[in-house]
């Protein structure tokens, strides 16, 4: 089993480092999603997916908002799978392999193998923030 500790790391890095473990094999756990970020400066980043969540265009799949989940655990998994090549039979395989959770579950306290570095200098926002800009209820 492969644990990820998305505490300060970049969303890009936590899905790609994910989706590869999971294509190898492996059954992927990234817990503290809610702590991972997005680099970049928050208001275009929320406005980002702002537009996204306003798409009503139910004609074109690719333009609905059925893509993005307002839950952080939901929104890092979603991440990884869209890295998978799903129209292949071990992305599918693989996607099934990959779970997320909010905060640490028992059993995986303090077992983290990944070695994706920290940046916490540039301008961000946690995933957690982010949800709730988009409307996470709590």
């Amino acid at each position: 089993m492969y644990i990820i500790n998305g505490e300060g790391k970049p969303l890009g890095r936590i899905a790609s480092k994910a989706s590869e473990e999971a294509q190898k094999g492996k059954e992927v756990r990234i817990i503290n999603s809610e702590k991972a970020i997005i680099v970049g400066k928050k208001q275009n980043i929320v406005q980002k997916y702002r537009d996204k969540f306003n798409l009503r265009d139910l004609g074109n799949p690719r333009k609905s908002p059925k893509t993005i989940s307002r839950r952080p655990d939901l929104f890092i998994k979603r991440a990884t799978e869209k890295m998978l090549p799903m129209k292949k039979q071990r992305g599918k395989k693989a996607k099934k392999k990959i779970k997320a959770y909010l905060g640490v579950p028992e059993g995986l306290e303090e077992k983290s193998e990944d070695n994706i570095k920290i940046k916490k200098d540039k301008p961000h926002i946690t995933i957690k923030e982010l949800c709730e800009e988009l409307g996470l209820k709590q």
